[in-house]
């Protein structure tokens, strides 16, 4: 009888409802990010990235994982507070070197992974990255800033003690002297360090006035020299992805050039027998887009192979196989972020992981961390639902995952994501698409449509759990967003489908993929034609306001950080030469006709759609003063409008509460010309 009034009182226990998702969810949640598998296959570092409410930062915890037959534990290894960063696994798998700060410097440190120790290598003013243990572990190649004294104005009188004067003017004289992600350049150059692990001074490898690397070094198997990347010809500021591969001794000495292909080379690795040398290669274009592959050459000569040109695929992150016939890599395919498996000659490439998931989290954008060795696989999974987590593939099969948002999924009701297709008008493209639905969604019900266009132009979305979108869909719109032509992961031709080589334009036909896709939504009977809105950040803004010049059809728009006028963006943005030789080419002053037809602040006078613009303060890539003349041309025509500035922001939209109100912020101006 106990037993049965205990059954009763439990089924009328009230059940707990799942919530649909909020904005402070934001800061419940975490993602893994680049996991690294260690050489015997049998443990996996990881990042557990979250977002701190108290400090409104993003912070990592690195975590290790290891595989006990089918079942994985996991452990706190680096605790958030060390703020550690790019951790990579020894020749020998006994011990990790990473990056972390020490003597308020980021500094170069090696931890013994089974007494969970670390200990700094180095105590300077370096500030290491792209870390490359040597083959026998004694040695660990980076790549540092080595700083200069900053220029200063002659003459001026020395300052007393304790007074307090003006900040020191920046006196600028290089081509290139801001950054979006870095700000204004410090003066100094980018190095090639060697820092052995006895205790000594880490030695400088290059030298020079202008930066001699870019992105992670390399070591010969043999641990005697050290290849890697450097945009070191003559002019090289004022070309676009111009880049080539050098090797150097590791006891120092002249760099010996080994490419001089006209285009971007970069991410060098020397197979396991040191004969031979793969990169990662985007050659010379005027066009829109250079799609990067996979080449492979003799380390000391020979024709470069293009080993992935039948794949028509952008490729990223490569490495060899520990017998060196073949190569792994992660490349995009229409949404999805694959990795494959190629012969070193080329050939078919075999698909290993078949979805890895991105870690970009604020967007759906694709991309992600994979690593692999001794027959383990680890990636960023894919989920619809929730942030990537970790998945570990052995024997073709996913034996184990590491989920942190198990239980926060568990009490929140997500909507449907679903894939669509349509053809566009122009050409009848292909193109394809996802919506994402609220969380109450009934087909019985009129819900408004709002378009969110990626940025780039060459990105892409993909099937990917995003807060920007559950915000939206939470807030009762059903989102839609899609890869128009210019996308990547359908081939280079698509890509420059933007591009004049190929009848195109930017912004083109674009907008038409766009208002196809609009088009095919309202063909369902829950979409409420009256309520249409769209929105784009970046190259999204660029067509955001491009399609409300050539449309009344939508209640109101959103353009975050658009390029309105490309005089400015060549002349102000970090990225010149880009824009100068792919984007509209030639200068403005030679070509005003062309820079102002191809703005779409040119049209302004146009549009009669209530617009918000949101950029930041700091954005050096799409520069605020782009937004403020386009605001304030709404506002002397009568249009309404709002701008929303993110202090101290830059491009990627600047601290996590900062990504919320510009989230927030679209849902409440989308409210106002919502139809009830």
């Amino acid at each position: 009888m106990k037993s049965a009034i205990v059954a009763l009182l439990l089924t009328a226990a009230p059940v707990m409802a799942a919530a649909p998702f909020e904005p402070a969810d934001l800061y419940r949640l975490s993602m893994v990010t680049d996991p690294q598998v260690s050489p015997d296959g049998r443990h996996v570092l990881f990042t557990r990235a979250s977002f701190d409410i108290q400090t409104d930062r993003r912070q990592g915890e690195i975590w290790l994982a290891t595989l006990n037959g089918s079942s994985v534990d996991k452990r706190l290894l680096i605790g958030a507070a060390v703020g550690a960063s790019g951790a990579t696994w020894s020749p020998d798998g006994t011990r990790i070197a990473y990056v972390a700060a020490y003597l308020g410097k980021p500094q170069l440190w090696v931890m013994n992974v089974a007494s969970g120790i670390g200990a700094p290598v180095t105590s300077g003013k370096l500030a290491p990255q792209g870390l490359a243990w040597s083959p026998d572990g004694t040695r660990i190649a980076f790549a540092a800033r080595a700083e200069a004294p900053a220029p200063v104005i002659a003459g001026m009188p020395k300052k007393p003690d304790g007074a307090v004067w003006a900040a020191d003017p920046r006196i600028i004289t290089d081509y290139s002297w801001r950054t979006n992600d870095g700000g204004y350049v410090k003066p100094g150059a980018d190095h090639l360090f060697v820092a052995a692990l006895d205790g000594s001074a880490p030695v400088q490898l290059t030298q020079g006035a202008a930066n001699q690397i870019s992105g992670a070094p390399d070591w010969t198997p043999d641990g005697k020299a050290i290849v890697y990347a450097a945009q070191v010809r003559a002019g090289n500021d004022a070309l676009s992805g111009e880049s080539d591969l050098y090797r150097i001794a590791a006891a120092g000495g002249t760099p010996q050039r080994l490419t001089d292909i006209d285009g971007e080379e970069g991410q060098p690795k020397i197979s396991p027998d040191g004969h031979m040398i793969a990169w990662i290669g985007a050659p010379k274009t005027t066009k829109f887009y250079s799609q990067p592959g996979l080449w492979v050459r003799g380390i000391d000569g020979g024709t470069p192979v293009h080993v992935t040109a039948a794949l028509d695929r952008p490729v990223n992150d490569m490495r060899w196989a520990p017998d060196g016939k073949s190569l792994e890599f992660l490349y995009f395919d229409a949404g999805l972020t694959k990795v494959a498996a190629l012969p070193a000659g080329g050939g078919r490439p075999r698909v290993m992981v078949d979805k890895v998931g991105g870690t970009r989290l604020y967007l759906p954008s694709s991309g992600g961390g994979w690593s692999s060795a001794s027959g383990t696989y680890a990636f960023t999974t894919a989920e619809t639902d929730r942030p990537a987590a970790l998945g570990i593939m052995r024997g073709g099969k996913q034996i184990a995952t590491i989920d942190f948002n198990a239980d926060w999924r568990a009490g929140k009701t997500i909507g449907k994501l679903e894939r669509i297709t349509w053809a566009s008008p122009v050409g009848g493209l292909p193109i394809e698409g996802w919506v994402q639905y609220p969380p109450d969604f009934s087909p019985d019900r009129k819900y408004p449509i709002l378009l969110d266009i990626h940025g780039g132009p060459n990105t892409d979305y993909g099937p990917y759990f995003s807060i920007t979108h559950q915000i939206y869909a939470a807030a009762g719109y059903i989102v839609l967003w899609s890869n128009p032509r210019g996308s990547i992961g359908y081939g280079e031709r698509f890509a420059n489908g933007i591009t004049p080589e190929y009848g195109g334009s930017y912004p083109g036909a674009d907008h038409d993929d766009l208002m196809a896709g609009v088009d095919e939504m309202l063909k369902r009977p829950f979409v409420d034609a009256k309520a249409q809105f769209i929105s784009g950040g970046s190259g999204g803004g660029v067509l955001t306001t491009n399609a409300i010049a050539l449309t009344g059809r939508f209640s109101a728009a959103a353009a975050l950080r658009p390029v309105t006028d490309w005089s400015i963006q060549a002349l102000t943005s970090d990225l010149p030469p880009l824009t100068m030789q792919n984007w509209v080419r030639g200068n403005p002053w030679d070509d005003h006709e062309l820079y102002w037809r191809r703005s779409t602040f040119s049209m302004v006078g146009k549009v009669n759609t209530p617009t918000l613009l949101i950029t930041g303060e700091a954005d050096y890539r799409t520069p605020i003063a782009q937004t403020e003349a386009y605001y304030q041309a709404l506002k002397v025509r009568g249009v309404d409008a709002m701008m929303v500035r993110l202090p101290e922001a830059n491009h990627g939209m600047g601290r996590p509460s900062q990504w919320l109100q510009s989230n927030l912020v679209v849902v409440q101006w989308f409210d106002k010309y919502r139809t009830k």
